[in-house]
């Protein structure tokens, strides 16, 4: 488990870098596969890695940002960066969308759709294996460290590679004879960089609002505070998640019999507890409150 644990800091650390490096290489070969294979959905898709680039800089940004401890202006840290940048990123994706879907719908209508080429073919082919390699290393990383940016640039280099596999099948359609399939791919192209960009956006929107984290973990933070001895139930329970982090503040209610020091010493054990049990949380604030004497 250690080992894992390291390989997944590595990778975390590193995950920005690779994702940019692939994607310049990606751009480079789409775009070259694109032009010279007389391709429009490949140009479309290498528009796409365009706007990679442009995401993998701002997820390189905003991780390093979010890393940043809390201070004085900023008792919460800085982890909403992250859903800053997963907002922008769907913002930019959608802006794609639109101008591919325009361009395509432009060539179509004009005429002007060149017979795509085998270089076409072959930049589609290394554009979908690399970006599922990306995407299945970017979905890891993302779920281990629980980072919002880094998921959302997950799903779309999944996307990417769906989209490059309309591209191959426009271009096979458009040698075949039905050349108005190589702009159909290219829309299709569109509409699918919109899709993943309007749920990267929502998701970015719902982390700014202060989202609490899943209900399963909340439930097994409440069963370990009422295992403790001397706490009756639960006033209050809340948590927030803030980029890779989870803040919990929990209301304890405490026997009236139980004495000061004792409430005391079981909240902090309370405290390294479920610190200890549960992953991604950054503090937990408790509270203390004496129930009711019962009425006899």
């Amino acid at each position: 488990m250690a080992v894992a644990c390291k390989q997944c800091h590595w990778c975390a650390r590193h995950v920005g870098g690779l994702n940019l490096f692939g994607n310049i290489l990606l751009l480079a070969v789409k775009l070259l596969g694109g032009v010279f294979g007389r391709s429009q959905a490949l140009i479309a898709d290498a528009v796409h890695s365009l706007s990679d680039i442009i995401v993998s800089l701002m997820m390189l940004v905003s991780l390093k940002v979010s890393a940043v401890p809390p201070d004085e202006d900023h008792h919460w840290g800085h982890g909403n960066v992250e859903y800053i940048a997963s907002a922008i990123i769907g913002v930019l994706l959608i802006c794609a969308a639109i101008t591919i879907t325009l361009s395509s719908l432009i060539s179509i209508v004009a005429g002007d759709i060149d017979d795509p080429g085998i270089l076409a073919v072959w930049a589609a082919v290394i554009s979908i294996v690399a970006n599922e390699i990306l995407f299945r290393q970017g979905i890891c990383i993302g779920e281990q460290m629980d980072s919002p940016v880094m998921i959302a640039n997950a799903r779309e280099k999944r996307s990417d590679a769906y989209s490059s596999l309309a591209a191959l099948i426009g271009v096979f359609g458009a040698k075949m004879g039905f050349r108005f399939l190589d702009p159909i791919a290219a829309i299709v192209v569109g509409f699918m960089i919109a899709r993943f960009g309007l749920d990267t956006l929502l998701e970015g929107i719902k982390g700014i609002s202060d989202r609490s984290f899943d209900k399963k973990t909340l439930a097994g933070v409440k069963r370990l505070v009422l295992k403790e001895e001397g706490i009756k139930d639960i006033g209050r329970l809340r948590a927030r998640q803030i980029g890779q982090k989870n803040w919990i503040d929990l209301e304890a209610i405490f026997a009236p019999e139980v004495k000061v020091a004792e409430i005391k010493t079981t909240i902090s054990s309370l405290r390294e507890n479920i610190m200890g049990r549960f992953e991604g949380i950054a503090d937990v604030v408790i509270i203390s409150r004496a129930s009711e004497p019962e009425l006899k």
